[in-house]
């Protein structure tokens, strides 16, 4: 059974990336009949985009640790909240799912950067923010005929022993129903498969002189891409996207076949709301680790898609972390705005790509056109020598 789930979710992932656009649909916490009642215990988001042959669930809570998990499953299934029973197994589908990827806001680390290296590696002094404990509230907005979706989570303290924080953190997810790229740096292609996530701390109050910010994020990838995580890297020659950036990090979930969920992000930070070249720093991107830390993972809608079965040995589930830090040397630490801003996508299938730049183009035409010339010369250059062979017959005649 599982090797058939695995050759139709193959196929369902090329014919996701040949499909066009999608129909998006919102809900918070679909299926609730007492909004007041259920908004008290649930701050769940519902996001139905609807292929022609299949349907992408995006399910954004933040409820607990803010996350977004991202769902194919064929274009009939119907997702079902039981918010009266226990937080185990009580988000299901009406078919089962092909497959399920995820990306979890785990801890937000505030570092002391003492020998302003920007690696958390070298720092002792560590404040840990478990997601959680920030009070999220939820807002929405709805775009161009539900053509796309804006959802942004914020808050504004975080409570905890030893811990008084005050400014603003928020994750913004926007999901679009085409093929497009962001109106703002990064400008990142996304596709209506993917979601795009942007981290924004705002007025934090920091602890440290040198203070620095990175986030712990968890990934979760189900059958059948659930045999390998890795984070590569390439270059592309973007120009007029780039805003000075070429290159893109790319972690991927791997099985047999390719095309399993990933995570897609230019190692870049704005550190103003005006994301500009000029206002722009450096992330740096750690090792991939195992995590099976159940306290976590009994955090997140996983749980409740899953229950107990995430922490199974032998699990079909892939559990993993890493961390993302943000500046860079002698880029004068968080302080010196108080702003950060970081984008990423979530996303199943093929990771999006950027088109041609106008310097990649240039070249091209540039190549083409020399070949071109080369082609012309070359034929003129036969014709002189045929017609003066021909004259040579004759004369010799």
């Amino acid at each position: 059974m599982k090797a058939l789930k695995s050759i139709v979710f193959v196929l369902t992932v090329f014919t996701t990336s040949v499909a066009a656009d999608r129909k998006l649909h919102t809900e918070f916490n679909p299926g609730c009949l007492l909004e007041d009642h259920c908004s008290k215990f649930s701050k769940l988001t519902y996001i139905r985009a609807d292929g022609e042959n299949d349907t992408v669930h995006f399910v954004l809570d933040a409820t607990t640790k803010p996350s977004l998990v991202v769902i194919v499953t064929s274009k009939n299934a119907v997702i079902q909240v039981n918010y009266t029973a226990d937080r185990e197994n009580n988000i299901k589908f009406t078919e089962s799912p092909l497959y399920t990827f995820a990306s979890v806001f785990n801890n937000l680390y505030e570092f002391n950067d003492v020998n302003d290296t920007a690696n958390m590696k070298d720092s002792n002094n560590f404040i840990k923010m478990d997601f959680k404990k920030f009070n999220w509230n939820t807002t929405r907005s709805i775009h161009n005929n539900n053509e796309s979706v804006e959802i942004l989570l914020s808050a504004n303290s975080y409570r905890a022993p030893g811990i008084n924080k005050t400014g603003i953190v928020s994750v913004t997810l926007k999901v679009y129903g085409k093929k497009d790229t962001g109106s703002k740096l990064p400008h990142l292609v996304h596709t209506p498969e993917s979601g795009e996530l942007t981290l924004t701390l705002n007025n934090l109050n920091t602890n440290f002189t040198n203070s620095r910010f990175a986030i712990e994020l968890l990934t979760f990838s189900s059958y059948p891409f659930n045999k390998s995580e890795a984070i590569s890297s390439n270059t592309f020659s973007d120009d007029k996207l780039s805003g000075g950036t070429f290159l893109n990090y790319l972690l991927n979930a791997k099985g047999d076949e390719e095309g399993g969920g990933f995570l897609s992000w230019k190692p870049v930070v704005y550190k103003a709301e005006n994301t500009h070249a000029l206002n722009s720093s450096s992330t740096i991107q750690y090792d991939i680790q195992d995590y099976l830390s159940e306290h976590d993972w009994i955090n997140t809608p996983l749980y409740n898609m899953y229950g107990n079965s995430l922490f199974v040995h032998n699990s079909q589930f892939l559990l993993k972390s890493f961390n993302v830090s943000f500046g860079q040397p002698n880029d004068e630490f968080y302080a010196k705005s108080n702003y950060t801003y970081w984008t990423f996508l979530v996303g199943i299938g093929t990771p999006p790509h950027s088109s041609l730049g106008f310097l990649e183009l240039s070249i091209i035409a540039s190549l083409l056109l020399m070949l071109t010339i080369a082609m012309i010369l070359i034929f003129c250059i036969f014709m002189r020598w045929m017609s003066s062979k021909r004259n040579s017959i004759v004369y010799g005649q």
